[in-house]
């Protein structure tokens, strides 16, 4: 049996109908703001979509990198939980990051209660909130250059 992880992103604005079954969440995510792109990247094993993470950043011009991007959700469905899943998914998303952006950041909202989620960060290297000096920062920030 392969177990392996596949990845396939998704431009902005073509979010299949399969995936907001799947991952009710993602019908909160807007992407109709025309300064933002907000490419998704769907984990996929055995051919069935298992985690998704979305990403926002301002759009790229000639393909100059941005300053930052923002990851607003990264989710797993809770039958792949605890299996790597999100750790392999956050891996992968900060590499396409990197080649858009100089800092990831994740929303706070992308957080919040989930003890899983802050254990991952911090041992990814994340810092988090206030730990930067900043004192109104609600994202956690990893340089990525």
């Amino acid at each position: 049996m392969d177990s392996a992880i596949s990845f396939t992103l998704i431009p902005t604005g073509q979010v299949p109908e399969y995936l907001l079954s799947r991952f009710p969440s993602l019908a909160n995510i807007s992407d109709t703001i025309s300064d933002l792109e907000v490419p998704m990247l769907v984990a996929e094993k055995q051919g069935e979509p298992v985690a998704v993470a979305v990403l926002q950043h301002a759009k790229r011009h000639n393909g100059i990198m941005v300053e930052d991007a923002t990851l607003t959700l990264l989710e797993v469905d809770q039958a792949s939980r605890l299996q790597g899943i999100g750790k392999t998914l956050l891996n992968a998303l900060e590499a396409y990051a990197a080649t858009v952006a100089c800092e990831l950041k994740v929303d706070c909202g992308a957080v919040i209660g989930r003890k899983p989620m802050q254990s991952l960060l911090t041992n990814s290297g994340y810092q988090p909130p206030f730990a930067c000096g900043e004192t109104k920062t609600t994202t956690w920030k990893k340089s990525l250059v």
